[in-house]
């Protein structure tokens, strides 16, 4: 049984911009993903355990400190790995009263957990692996792979610098492709640029963030890229049923739904081929199944992470059985440091299972440093 108990919080914020070259392109100016500071997070146990996490872009630490609350001084035992932290509902007209005359029905709603919730979470769950010894996956239900199918990714783009890009990308070891773009750039030039470099039928997937506009322009574009083959739109439009569904029967071109749309909507009105579901890994794994009984399968999405948040990104990618689509944890290749001391390998475009219980990763403390831009320390 563990008795460990979590008695001390350390946050360290980090900015580490990308690896230059990778993603900046000269036509559309300086990437600006990196530019936005994470949280790398610390759980210390009064038995000698830590647990790491990473909150996605854009977290403060008045988030960061709210969710650590709610773990400081539990032991793990007490801790349920799905739901560590509770959501903050303090901002929020319906339910952020605190003790209202009549309970509030908080079963109706699935809230979702803000970035310090986030971060503070996966180094829970971290613990919570390493004290029993498994690797993450294994408290997630078990890997159905050791491999990760993964993408490598580019920004918006030109033929000329999407053909450069693919090519640092092949030789990582991957071999397909996630890019950004927009209906005004070439992205049927892009498509046959990066096939001669890394042949015909490398998969492309193309990811505009609904810059496609509407239906009547995204369907002449899928047109053109149809005789190309191993073509993927992902959100490529904003989300109308009738919209996605006319869509899917005027193109062969598969259409992926993401943020434009919520899952069950999507899979309920049958308007989707695959589905790229967000963490943390309690909720993948729920819509992932969901998924897997609409006969859709998925992958898991990121926001170009450093080490610790792809590391659990690659956990719960392997536990959910129909996650068999190339992934979106490549962020650590593409930034300056991931701020661990592992290397991912990477071989036939798939990033392999992190080894050793928890996540097994380690931080990188020299790079921490040098990356690090603030500091919050908190201990019972």
């Amino acid at each position: 049984m563990m008795k460990s108990i979590i008695n001390r919080m350390v946050a360290t914020e980090v900015i580490v911009h990308a690896r230059e070259g990778y993603v900046d392109r000269p036509a559309f100016g300086p990437s600006i993903f990196d530019k936005t500071s994470k949280w790398i997070i610390e759980l210390h146990t009064d038995d000698g355990l830590i647990g790491f996490g990473e909150t996605p872009r854009g977290a403060g630490i008045g988030q960061v400190n709210r969710a650590a609350r709610h773990v400081m001084g539990k032991a793990l035992s007490s801790i349920g790995w799905a739901h560590p932290v509770d959501p903050n509902l303090d901002d929020n007209d319906m339910f952020g009263h605190h003790d209202p005359p009549v309970p509030h029905r908080l079963h109706e709603r699935d809230f979702g957990l803000d970035g310090g919730g986030i971060g503070i979470g996966i180094a829970v769950e971290d613990l919570i692996a390493r004290a029993a010894g498994i690797r993450l996956c294994e408290l997630l239900g078990g890997a159905h792979r050791e491999w990760i199918p993964t993408d490598w990714w580019l920004g918006r783009s030109d033929p000329e610098h999407a053909a450069r890009q693919m090519e640092t990308g092949l030789k990582l070891g991957f071999n397909s492709l996630k890019m950004k773009g927009a209906l005004e750039d070439d992205i049927v030039g892009i498509v046959r640029a990066v096939r001669k470099v890394a042949g015909d039928g490398t998969r492309v997937l193309v990811d505009p963030n609904r810059r496609f506009y509407r239906v009547a322009e995204a369907i002449p574009l899928a047109h053109e890229l149809e005789p190309l083959g191993h073509v993927v739109f992902e959100d490529p439009f904003p989300f109308k049923l009738h919209d996605w569904q006319l869509f899917r029967q005027k193109t062969s071109i598969p259409l992926a739904a993401h943020a434009a749309v919520e899952p069950h909507l999507a899979l309920a009105g049958d308007c989707c081929d695959y589905i790229n579901l967000p963490g943390p890994s309690r909720k993948f794994i729920a819509d992932a199944h969901m998924a897997a009984r609409f006969g859709v399968p998925c992958w898991a999405g990121s926001g170009l992470e450093l080490g610790i948040l792809d590391a659990y990104i690659l956990h719960y990618s392997a536990a959910a059985p129909t996650c068999v689509l190339p992934g979106d944890a490549q962020g650590h290749c593409i930034r300056e440091d991931d701020l661990i001391e592992e290397r991912f390998e990477i071989r036939d475009g798939a990033v392999r299972l992190p080894e050793g219980p928890g996540l097994g990763v380690t931080l990188d403390r020299i790079a921490l440093g040098k990356y690090a831009t603030n500091r919050e320390e908190v201990t019972i």
